[in-house]
This record gives structure tokens, C-alpha cells and sequence, in this order.
């Protein structure tokens, strides 16, 4: 990855705290010759209200909850803006067995996803097949660690670096088995 690819992932990261989701926050953009042309983040569907009720109730918001790179897609078609042969960077959750569909039917050609080794936990396995279906049509899959701090020196090389110490465990411990969803166990 360039210095490129983690200015546009930082990009992703501040679209998806356009999110009202009090407990997952994911963004996507998409990038056509260094310019972003679609951006997306979990949320309702147009025209739903972002009801504090409908948002702390589990099965309600799961229930209607569009995922990031479902609405960047549907961003992109509203305003007649093709996605073909685009990079899509995606922060928050890696591409789920959902959302891979979409991005092999718009015909994107590379994604850039949180690894889903470190960021995977309960949904490692539809993550999984998600990557692996679209390393099978041909598209690009990048995978990079959230907790990264990216850096680059005056020389244009990365100084990587982890902003803290870091346990997946630590971070996970509340999530279910569902997309990313947070379950807070101590109220």
C-alpha cells in the first residue's frame, strides 16, 4: 500500500463517523484516478428516521441497518456515477458475505478492507468467503490493520506505527456474531 492508499483510508475512516450507529461505525468511499467519486456509511435507508429507540433496539436496527458499501453503491447510481474498475476503501468491518456481492456487480476492481484476522472475530468465516469470492472474479483484495497510525516522512516513506498496545480480544469482547454489532453486557 502507498501513501495514497492511507490518505484515502483516512478519508474512509472520517465517513464513517457520519454514522449514527451508537455502536459500529463503518465507511466506505470509492476511488476512480486518485479522486473519490462515491462515499457510503451504515445507516437507515433514506427516509427512516435515525430514532435513538429504533437505534439501541438490537433487532430493529439490524432489521434495517444498510451497510457502508451497499449505500456508497447506492450513492454512486443515484447521482449516475459508474463504479467500474474503482478501488473501494472500507474502515470500520471488512466486506461481509453481503456487501462482496454488490462490489462484483458494480464491478469495482480492488477493495482495501480491515484485515480480517485482527478485525474479524465472530464473522471471520463469511468475511472469509467475501474475500475469497472476490479474489475469484478478479478483484484486488487489500487488507490493513485500523490500529495503524500512518505516518510518512519528509522522503515519502511510511512510518508505520500502532497508536496502542493493541489486543483483538480486548476490543471484541462485547461484539456478537452479527456485522460488527456491539453488545454492551454492563448495563
Amino acid at each position: 500500500m502507498n501513501k495514497w492508499d492511507y490518505r484515502f483510508l483516512k478519508i474512509a475512516k472520517e465517513v464513517a463517523t457520519w454514522s449514527k450507529d451508537p455502536s459500529t461505525q463503518v465507511g466506505a468511499i470509492a476511488v476512480s484516478d486518485k479522486r473519490i467519486i462515491a462515499t457510503g456509511y451504515n445507516g437507515f435507508p433514506k427516509g427512516v428516521v435515525d430514532d435513538d429507540d429504533l437505534l439501541i433496539d438490537r433487532q430493529a436496527k439490524l432489521k434495517l441497518m444498510v451497510h457502508a458499501e451497499m449505500n456508497m453503491i447506492y450513492n454512486a447510481t443515484q447521482h449516475g456515477v459508474s463504479l467500474k474498475g474503482a478501488t473501494v476503501y472500507v474502515h470500520g468491518l471488512p466486506a461481509c458475505e453481503d456487501c462482496f456481492k454488490g462490489l462484483i456487480q458494480i464491478g469495482v476492481a480492488r477493495v482495501v478492507m480491515p484485515d480480517i484476522e485482527v478485525h474479524g472475530k465472530n464473522w471471520k468465516a463469511g468475511c472469509n468467503f467475501s474475500k475469497a469470492q472476490m479474489k475469484y472474479v478478479g478483484i484486488a483484495v487489500d487488507e490493513y490493520n485500523m490500529f495503524h497510525d500512518w505516518q510518512w516522512n519528509t522522503n515519502g516513506q511510511n512510518k508505520d506505527t500502532i497508536t496502542e498496545p493493541y489486543m483483538a480480544d480486548d476490543h471484541y469482547n462485547l461484539r456478537d456474531k452479527n456485522h460488527g454489532s456491539e453488545v454492551d453486557e454492563r448495563t
